[in-house]
């Protein structure tokens, strides 16, 4: 047998969120004899899907994740198209984003635990240094470079495994320049110097942006000051602004000299390999002997958090009237555009299942 040729039916159960270019559906993929399978479908916005430069930065995005293999990235199951519109079957993460949990700590006035900040922080390295790394068939390096490293980006399902997700402005070696000349992408309050700047970056700017993310997770508040228009941020972001004060005054000098390293102005003084950065972030937390494992990180989830188990099980009950109602009346207020930042329904309803323990 040379060849097998079959065609894969999607069942959407649910717009899971919406960005500005695209959208990601929760779907059922369907096959013979009752199999199923929840996957996650990505999809240009109508306007892109006919824009070349987009649809061919979408195809080139599944084709170099493809074949990334790891468990703390999202996996790509297939590229396709339907009614001449593409879209990508990927892993369904059963979680929430990282984003959602800061968020839900600042609702609730607790912050976020530092070991589990940190060891966050280190499986998201520990991805990154394995797509870093990777090489083509060939053996060349791949040159992949993220770009977008960012709460929104970071997935923890319920089993408390970190996922990194969306590598559709990823730079690689198969990537020329002219497909991303004019586009200013990725969230500029996570952005390296020298991609604010729009210059020649490679995956010390990654490093960079994770160190932002620890920043954020750690004290709740972007390392930058978020007033003024995107052009005065991403001139901050280029002098390398950071408000170092908002870090807990009771953070150890370990983790501060770490962070300062990650999120130094000039990428040479940053970690040379990125791995070396992942080895530093677990020894942070394992240097006495034992930390956080994805069990630490699940059980911390099902404590604070019981509704996003109810949910995923299926078994979840809406709350009564009261906390929740006043909670998605705010939401409904918001404009649009503010309110596709943040979480859906299901989010609030932890809030609220939080609130009444």
């Amino acid at each position: 047998m040379k060849k097998i040729k079959s065609l894969v039916e999607y069942d959407i159960i649910e717009t899971i969120a919406e960005g500005g270019m695209g959208s990601v559906l929760k779907a059922r993929e369907k096959g013979i004899e009752g199999f199923e399978k929840i996957v996650a479908i990505k999809k240009l916005l109508p306007k892109y899907s006919k824009d070349r430069r987009f649809v061919s930065m979408f195809v080139k995005e599944a084709k170099m994740v493809a074949n990334l293999v790891h468990e703390n990235i999202v996996q790509i199951y297939q590229l396709n198209k339907s009614r001449n519109e593409y879209f990508i079957a990927m892993e369904f993460v059963d979680g929430i984003s990282l984003h959602q949990m800061i968020l839900f700590h600042d609702k609730i006035g607790q912050r976020f635990p530092v070991n589990l900040a940190v060891f966050i922080a280190s499986r998201v390295a520990r991805g990154l240094a394995y797509a870093h790394n990777r090489r083509d068939s060939n053996g060349v390096p791949m040159d992949i470079v993220h770009c977008d490293i960012c709460p929104h980006n970071v997935l923890i399902n319920t089993e408390g495994v970190a996922k990194i997700t969306d590598f559709g402005i990823a730079r690689a070696r198969s990537i020329t320049s002219s497909e991303l000349d004019n586009v200013f992408a990725g969230k500029v309050l996570f952005m390296s110097p020298e991609q604010a700047a729009q210059k020649g970056i490679d995956f010390r700017s990654d490093i960079y942006s994770l160190g932002m993310l620890l920043f954020f997770t750690l004290c709740g508040n972007s390392g930058r000051e978020t007033s003024g228009s995107l052009h005065e941020i991403a001139a901050r972001a280029i002098e390398n602004q950071i408000k170092w004060e908002y870090l807990p005054a009771s953070l150890d000098n370990d983790l501060l000299t770490l962070l300062h390293r990650m999120l130094s102005n000039n990428p040479d003084d940053r970690y040379s390999n990125t791995a070396e950065l992942a080895r530093d972030l677990e020894y942070y937390i394992y240097k006495n002997g034992y930390g956080p494992t994805i069990v630490t990180l699940s059980d911390y989830l099902r404590e604070q958090m019981p509704g996003l188990f109810s949910v995923s099980s299926g078994n979840s009950v809406l709350p009564e009237t009261g906390d929740f109602t006043i909670v998605m009346d705010e939401f409904k207020n918001l404009k649009p555009e503010v309110q596709r930042e943040y979480p859906p329904k299901s989010f609030w309803q932890n809030v609220v299942a939080r609130w009444k323990k």
